[in-house]
């Protein structure tokens, strides 16, 4: 079975495996949900929700779709989810589409019981020019120097809580395209 395993993932699972004790995820925008196949390799109860199904991703997920629970659910409609909210709330490349981004990531607060764990582009890396929510339209980087929206505006929305950022790279060849990745991590508890 082929599913996508990159830095990124491994990151990401890195950082769920630290702060669960009851190993439950509900990931938001899960894509070919290769991040949510790598949690439940690592024990986790994992609920997947995108807000449509992909054909693309469809095809991608044929060999361990079947060992997922699976939802369509709308992150601007808490009530379309099939819990109130998880021990870790994973949310990868979803705020970059969104243009009320500031409202899905007080509902991502609000789905979240311990860890909520973020990841946007860098600057313009992994750019979609597609009108949203299939293009980007948002842009950050670590502050407002380069003409990007800063990525501590997180911090201040995520108050009282623990927010933690840093830029890494999704796979090797990152570096050499000039890419990579925002991680944010928000601590409930």
């Amino acid at each position: 079975m082929k599913v996508v395993d990159n830095i990124y993932i491994q990151r990401v699972v890195k950082e769920a495996c630290a702060a669960a004790v009851k190993k439950e995820a509900l990931i938001i925008g899960a894509g070919d949900c290769a991040t949510d196949f790598h949690l439940i390799k690592n024990n986790f109860n994992v609920i997947s929700t995108d807000y449509r199904e992909d054909v693309s991703y469809e095809k991608r997920m044929k060999d361990y779709k079947h060992l997922l629970n699976y939802h369509i659910a709308d992150l601007f409609e808490l009530d379309s989810f099939p819990v109130e909210n998880r021990e870790i709330v994973v949310c990868m490349e979803v705020l970059e589409h969104l243009t009320d981004y500031k409202k899905a990531f007080k509902n991502l607060l609000t789905l979240t019981e311990k860890r909520l764990i973020i990841g946007v582009p860098w600057r313009k890396s992994f750019n979609d020019t597609s009108p949203p929510p299939v293009g980007h339209c948002n842009f950050w980087d670590l502050d407002s120097s380069g003409g990007f929206k800063d990525i501590h505006e997180f911090k201040k929305l995520s108050e009282p809580y623990q927010f933690y950022v840093e830029k890494i790279l999704t796979k090797p060849e990152d570096a050499a395209r000039n890419q990579a990745a925002l991680l944010i991590i928000v601590d409930k508890e």
